[in-house]
Formats: structure tokens, sequence, C-alpha cells
């Protein structure tokens, strides 16, 4: 097939499909949607004003609503592992430091300034700020900061369900508090990421959590309606399903939020997200990529958008104890047939409506530690199929190849109300096909399938979404410590050297070599293609013109949000 025969045949399937199944339901509106909330770097403004207004005239009281398209799961930070749980989580919760939303810069929050680690390259000192509460009053001291740790990786709470457990046990040696104030880190050799992807936690009030056993933590109701917390709004009422309701924090070490309240609505779709900021509904949101050129011509809405540090990407689960299907994905040329059979600059292009562009590695670019791997998978359909004869798995009379008995046929999952995602499976599946692949399409609810791919893992495979963090350290991703356990490593994915070069990096304090050593990593996974990237989408927003001071920014469009308590309404309702 001609790259002009193939691009006509993916036109003719976009059309057929969105007709098909979006044109009845959405009144016309091909319901594609964004990616996840997240963003880490490099600011792009774009079409539409800036939400920045001198907080002199700002007008105290009233509320805001942000639609989003999933519930929380887990807003308890030692847990959150999900873009929803991260934004109600960290308005709830203060952190030790923060993150600058344009530059990406450690800003202090609790603490009086980012620490720097000691001369001997394995100490940490934090002095925390004079005279912070917690929203009933009692002092946030050291014992938390100590306290918050402890869940995380001292062995008397192993019961604790983190998923930052395998990384702290590895490389935390002690947290000890010196006085009410202050705090000493110590990790048990150089250690990297430590102050960016380690103190840059939320804390916990020892003096609530620690009334129940470690077992009942992971359960706790507080879990998801915290009771006692230490950021700009309080959590009111979680109503499933529907919305989380927060009240202003007036004991916020910052001072009171302009705002009286603010909720987190769950809506249908990003089309929905749309439609409603359209109707004054809700106030913030990330529409449906679709819908991002109509929206600027409403003339309530502001439009925001950014080059975001994240990627869309498919896991194939290659773990032979939990699915079958593992005898298809542990065949490597299978994998790179399967990804050489994709037209991603055309996915770019018509499904993300060109607000992403192709991945080329297996971080995005925004990463400073980006390379393009010499092995590249350009599209070529001709190819695949010889790359699939070659490796023995020949065609049926139902054009379904076929190897030892194993059919080449598999279950492709993502979650529900992100069109992008829910076009991008069909999308794949139809691509596939003309291989000789037989991939059938199933959109589960969010916090169904991070539960799936993070804790039991019974997937064949899943199409998700990654917001990368500051620091390049991608151990939660590709190491073998990483399998279940609340990490990320859902593919099973283990391959000793990369395993070492992780470990490598992590204590290696020199900034160029540790480039080189995340480079090394890029190339072996453009080999190994255990979840190969698809797209590196932008992040897109739309906001109400009474909404001002809506800052977000490439490095905390989701979370944290330092800016909030700048955040007002100009109607003051």
């Amino acid at each position: 097939m001609s790259k002009n025969d193939a691009d006509s045949q993916f036109d003719r399937f976009l059309d057929e499909w969105s007709r098909r199944d979006f044109l009845r339901g959405m009144g016309g509106a091909l319901a594609f949607s964004a990616f996840l909330a997240g963003g880490v770097e490099f600011l792009e403004a774009c079409g539409g004003n800036s939400t920045q207004s001198n907080t002199q005239n700002a007008v105290k009281g009233g509320h805001i609503v942000e639609g989003v398209i999933s519930d929380i799961g887990n807003v308890n930070p030692i847990f959150i592992n999900d873009t929803a749980s991260a934004t109600v989580g960290y308005l709830a919760y203060a952190r030790m430091v923060t993150v600058d939303a344009n530059t990406g810069n450690l800003i202090p929050d609790l603490a009086t300034a980012v620490p720097k680690v000691d001369s001997d390259q394995v100490s940490y000192k934090v002095t925390l700020k004079d005279n912070i509460k917690w929203s009933d009053g009692q002092p946030i001291t050291a014992d938390d900061v100590v306290y918050t740790y402890q869940l995380m990786y001292d062995p008397q709470y192993k019961a604790v369900t983190s998923r930052y457990r395998s990384q702290l046990e590895q490389h935390l040696e002690s947290v000890t508090a010196v006085d009410q104030r202050t705090v000493v880190f110590k990790t048990k050799g150089p250690y990297a990421p430590f102050i960016i992807s380690f103190i840059n936690f939320a804390i916990l009030p020892k003096h609530v959590w620690s009334t129940l056993q470690p077992a009942a933590i992971n359960s706790s109701p507080m879990n998801q309606v915290p009771t006692v917390v230490s950021g700009a709004m309080i959590p009111v009422k979680w109503d499933k399903g529907t919305q989380y309701q927060m009240k202003r924090n007036d004991l916020y070490y910052k001072g009171k939020t302009y705002l009286d309240s603010y909720y987190f609505k769950v809506v249908a779709d990003a089309v929905q997200v749309a439609n409603q900021l359209k109707t004054g509904e809700i106030d913030v949101g990330q529409p449906d990529l679709s819908q991002w050129d109509s929206l600027a011509n409403v003339q309530n809405i502001d439009r925001l958008s950014y080059v975001a540090p994240a990627f869309d990407y498919y896991i194939q689960n290659l773990d032979p104890a939990k699915t079958p299907k593992a005898a298809i994905f542990g065949d490597a040329q299978v994998r790179k047939a399967l990804l050489t059979a994709l037209d991603r600059k055309a996915v770019a292009q018509r499904v993300y409506f060109g607000l992403a562009a192709p991945a080329d590695s297996s971080v995005s670019g925004a990463q400073w530690v980006h390379t393009t791997p010499k092995t590249q998978y350009p599209f070529n359909l001709a190819k695949a199929n010889q790359m699939l004869d070659a490796a023995g798995w020949t065609k049926g009379a139902d054009g379904i190849r076929a190897k030892n008995g194993v059919r080449m046929e598999w279950e492709l999952r993502t979650n529900t109300g992100n069109k992008v995602r829910e076009t991008l499976i069909t999308v794949l599946a139809d691509q596939w096909k003309q291989v000789g692949a037989n991939v059938t399409t199933n959109p589960v609810q969010f916090p169904q399938l991070v539960t799936q791919l993070s804790q039991t893992r019974e997937f064949e495979m899943i199409l998700l979404g990654i917001s990368e963090g500051l620091d390049p350290d991608t151990t939660q991703l590709w190491s073998s410590k990483s399998i279940g356990g609340g990490a990320l490593n859902g593919a099973a994915y283990k391959n000793p050297k990369v395993d070492d070069l992780l470990d490598q990096a992590v204590v290696t304090l020199d900034r160029e070599k540790r480039k080189g050593l995340y480079q090394q990593i890029q190339e072996i996974l453009m080999e190994d293609l255990p979840a190969p990237l698809i797209t590196y989408p932008k992040a897109v927003w739309g906001v109400s013109k009474r909404v001002k001071n809506w800052n977000v920014g490439p490095w905390n469009g989701a979370s944290p949000r330092p800016w909030f308590n700048t955040v007002y309404v100009t109607d003051g309702k």
C-alpha cells in the first residue's frame, strides 16, 4: 500500500468512525478530547488572553467550578497516582517545597528555603516556617514531617502501600527531627533526584493519622475527604462521580484565599467541558481539542495552551503470569512491527487536531535529557507486514495472524471520557488490522484503569498518558523494582541493563554524566519497546473571563498550584 493510499484510508476511517459514533450523540461535533491535565515544561500561551490580574483589585468571596472528566481516587499525598487526585490533594495539603508554574524551579512552600545537599553529599536540612498551622489550629512541626516519611519507608509501616516505598527504602537512610522546626534527611548514598522528587512531598498531620493502625491507613475515608489539612482549601464533601467540594482554609499560611469555595465537577467528557465553558456551568477546564477553535469566538472565555512534558503511550503486558497475550507481546519483532504499522504523524495531525507531535523517544522533548535514539520506526505498512511474516506470524483465512496456535488478538483499554484516547484506540485497532491483528477496544473508568495498571496488572494492552515530573528519573516506569505495588511499570518490563543504568543515574550528581546515562536508557527502550510512546500532546485550557490569576503553566497545570491563593472572581459570586 502506498503512502497516499494509506493516508486516504486513514482519512476515510476517521470520517466514517466519527460519523457513526459521534455525530448523533454530539450534535455534529467531532468528539475528540484532550490529554490528562498535567503539564511540566516550556510555557506557550496562545490563542487567547492571559488571566493575570493585579491582586490590588481582587474581589473577595465567590466560587470557582473546574470541570474534569475523571473523578478523584485517593487524595492522600503518599498514595496519589492520578491527575484528578493530585489536583484536589495538593490544594488540601501544602508541601515543604513546590514548583514555579512557568520556570519549573523549586520554590519554598512550608520550608523557609529550598534545601541543598550538604558537603557529605547525603545530608539535607529543611527548616520549616514559623507559625504554620494545620486547619484545626495545631502547629505543623518537624514531627509531622518525620511521621509522613516513616509511613513511606520505615519497616514498622510496611503495611502502608505507598507507591514511593521501594525507592525510599532503597535510598533513604533516616529522617530526624532536630527540633520543632528542623528536619535532617540522610540518604544511603548520593541521590540526585532527592530534593526534586522526595522533598517536595506534602506533609500529613501526625496527630490525626497516627491514631490509625498502618493497615487501616490504606482504606481510611480520610484518603478521600481529609479532616485536617494545611493547603489553601479544606475538603468539605465528595459526591462520588459527581463533584468534590472544598472551602477556604482560614489558617492557610499564605493567608486566606479570595475564594470562598471551589468545586471539582465531573462531566461526561471533554466535549462537555467545552460546552459547559460556553454556557458558564463551569469556569475552568481542559476542553475537547475539536472544540478549541470554536472557543476562540466565545466572548466570555480566555484560551490558554502550552507544550506539556507529557506523552500518550500504550503498555503491552509482558507478564505470562497475568495474561496469555504475553506470548504475542513477548516477541520483540511483534512489538517493532506494531509500532511500524502506526502512522503517528497522521494521528498527531488528525486525532489531536494538530495539537500534538509524534513521539520519537521514551521521554518528551521538554526533558533536558531527551535525545532522538538512532532506532526509529517510521510508518510503513508493507515493512510491518514483512516483519511479522519473518517472525513466523502467518495470516489465516480470516486475515488474522497466528503462531504456534496463538492468534494475534487482544483487548485494548483506555479511560472513558477522554475522546482523544477513545478515538485513538479505535484508530490503533484499525491500523493494526492492516497487518493481521484483531484488536477489540474497551474504554473503562479511569480509577479502575490505574488500578489495573499499577496494582493488579490484569490487562492485555492499555493506552494512557503520563505527565512527567521535574526530575528525569523514570524508575517508576521502567525499573523491574516498579512492577505492582502502586508503581507504574505495568508492562512488567525487566532489563538488567536498564535497571543498572537507572540506579547509576540517580546517584550521579554530575549533570552531563547523568544525561548520558538517561540517553543510553532511551536507546535501549527504543530497541525493546515495552510501552511505546505515540504522541507528545499540548495542554489546553478554557478559562471564564470572570476568573483572574488562573496561572496554570507547563510545570503545574493540574498540581501543585502555589498561585491558587491569588485567584479571584470579578463578580464575587
